[in-house]
């Protein structure tokens, strides 16, 4: 289902799987694209990592077996679903990053793992992947003024990533202080919410082709960002509008940058093609504020299917979060 067809009920919809990497049809919304994760290996923008002090140890975890696995919990009096990747060299031992990744508004969580490649990134970084299954007939996240049943129905997500988290360090090793979200349309409006009520507990996020959608946004602290966004996307618009009443994303990151109090202006970090990536790096605790322009680019993930492959958003946004632990 289409995100079109959400706010606009008479629409008639597309299926992702019948449109071609040429197809102009917007309403390929927030599908996950379908790509071999071995054609992910990308040009990342070209940024010096900072190795935070090591975690102290943890004890007495079992061993986890290695893959990804469906689980499922109550959450706020709901129950939720969410897939778990334990990497190839995971050590219950070595506290180890996790970071969340959403789907966009109508897609399944399995499907957007395949589809980003995030799971062969996560054994070769030694990281740990959850995917959440959004509610809904039109599965989604409550964004704020977005989206779906999620939103009409005031679904507590905040609530569920905050209890993901306390059930993940019941069974595995964590690194508190390197805790990520990243999404995909929707799924990224989800991301900029977090950032904005858990930035105590996340440390950075990666949205691609969603803006925020909340009323207000006070962070506990500042908080590092790399948004990506293509300037013809027809569903979440660049320049605002789309689907909806979106912002500019020149908005979104002139606001992220006065939350973090960034001074100066943006660096050129990444050139390559049709992809720009500017960055503020002169912000508050260390905070960075970047956006990556895909010119011509539409509404879909960078370095899948017909997407862009100047930038390949999966590793890209990884690379960020290595750079900016809590």
């Amino acid at each position: 289902m289409c995100l079109l067809s959400l706010l606009f009920p008479v629409a008639a919809c597309t299926s992702a799987a019948d449109l071609k990497p040429t197809d102009p049809d917007p309403m390929a919304l927030d599908a996950s694209p379908s790509v071999p994760a071995a054609d992910l290996a990308s040009p990342t923008p070209d940024l010096t990592p900072v190795t935070p002090p090591p975690p102290a140890r943890c004890t007495g975890l079992p061993m986890a077996a290695p893959g990804t696995t469906a689980r499922t919990m109550m959450s706020r009096g709901k129950a939720r679903t969410y897939f778990l990747h334990v990497p190839a060299k995971y050590d219950p031992s070595l506290p180890t990053e996790l970071v969340f990744a959403f789907h966009g508004l109508g897609d399944k969580a399995d499907s957007f793992l395949q589809g980003i490649g995030i799971q062969s990134e996560a054994d070769s970084r030694n990281l740990i992947v959850i995917a959440p299954q959004g509610l809904g007939v039109v599965a989604g996240w409550n964004a704020g003024n977005c989206c779906g049943e999620p939103q009409l129905f005031k679904v507590d997500d905040v609530g569920f990533v905050s209890d993901m988290i306390d059930a993940t360090r019941k069974e595995l090793c964590i690194d508190d202080k390197r805790i990520f979200a990243m999404g995909f349309s929707n799924g990224g409006m989800f991301a900029h919410r977090l950032a904005c009520e858990l930035a105590g507990t996340i440390a950075a996020i990666g949205p691609v082709s969603g803006t925020p959608m909340v009323k207000s946004c006070t962070p506990a602290r500042p908080i590092s960002v790399l948004h990506m966004h293509g300037t013809a996307d027809k569903v979440v618009g660049y320049n605002g509008g789309g689907t909806g009443t979106f912002p500019k994303v020149s908005d979104v990151i002139a606001d992220w940058a006065g939350r973090d109090s960034c001074t100066g202006m943006p660096l050129e970090t990444y050139k390559s093609g049709a992809v720009t990536c500017m960055s503020y790096r002169t912000c508050a605790e260390m905070s960075e504020v970047s956006l990556c322009t895909i010119e011509g680019g539409e509404h879909a993930w960078p370095g899948a299917g017909g997407a862009t492959m100047d930038i390949k958003a999966t590793p890209a946004i990884l690379d960020f979060f290595v750079r900016h632990p809590r």
